[in-house]
């Protein structure tokens, strides 16, 4: 279904207004697109898009006539209309983005466990946080984080361990520690390697498991606490 809106611009005065779909709009002035065709639905450059006024002398203040190359600059340089389904959905986006991020080093303060992203979306129920797309999202998860503690035992960290691996298999558990941890030192000798690394919350479970499947259970694994 296409969410059809207005972009438009003023110079001197004068007003140009295109009808254009508003997330392939909005696409554009973000700089993740330039495709102007598809975002353009209909092809006209309008004085008053509602009665169905074309505009006239478009070199007078464009330089060209060129309707692709108009529509890009109204989209670039003038207002687009952001519509009630595109702001929910990126709304959506948002919130997904920040609970993701406080879920990953969530620790229950009390017992020192990563908490679950389905605890911290019932505590969400509880609080009625509001997600502002006008505000930078590392202030949103500060913000929200304030709001759970309010309701939870929660707080933001990462788990520290050393793992002993046998040297046959240090590659495969080196290539998982790098991808799912922080390392923060490693030896290896001719038999075995030996990793101290941090891992948030929420990759614990994963990179346990990986190691010991990598191992064939063989890694011997100590968690040194918070």
């Amino acid at each position: 279904m296409v969410d059809r809106v207005i972009a438009r611009l003023q110079i001197k005065g004068r007003k140009y207004e295109i009808s254009v779909d508003c997330e392939k709009a909005m696409q554009i002035r973000s700089g993740k697109s330039q495709d102007v065709n598809s975002a353009l639905l209909v092809d006209n450059i309008f004085k008053d898009i509602k009665k169905g006024e074309v505009a006239g002398d478009l070199e007078r203040d464009f330089g060209t006539d060129d309707i692709g190359q108009i529509s890009m600059r109204i989209i670039k340089e003038g207002e687009v209309q952001v519509s009630a389904s595109y702001r929910e959905k990126q709304t959506e986006m948002l919130r997904n983005k920040v609970v993701d991020e406080i879920a990953l080093m969530a620790i229950d303060g009390t017992t020192n466990l990563p908490i679950p992203r389905q605890r911290i979306e019932m505590a969400m129920k509880q609080i009625h946080y509001n997600f502002d797309l006008n505000r930078p999202e590392s202030q949103q998860v500060d913000q929200l984080l304030s709001e759970l503690k309010k309701v939870l035992p929660i707080k933001l960290g990462e788990f520290e361990y050393t793992v002993e691996v046998p040297i046959q298999y240090s590659n495969e558990a080196m290539l998982n520690l790098k991808r799912l941890t922080n390392i923060k030192k490693n030896a290896r000798n001719e038999n075995t390697l030996v990793v101290d690394f941090s891992v948030k919350a929420g990759n614990e479970s994963e990179i346990i498991s990986r190691l010991k499947s990598v191992t064939h259970g063989s890694a011997a694994i100590t968690k040194r606490g918070l």
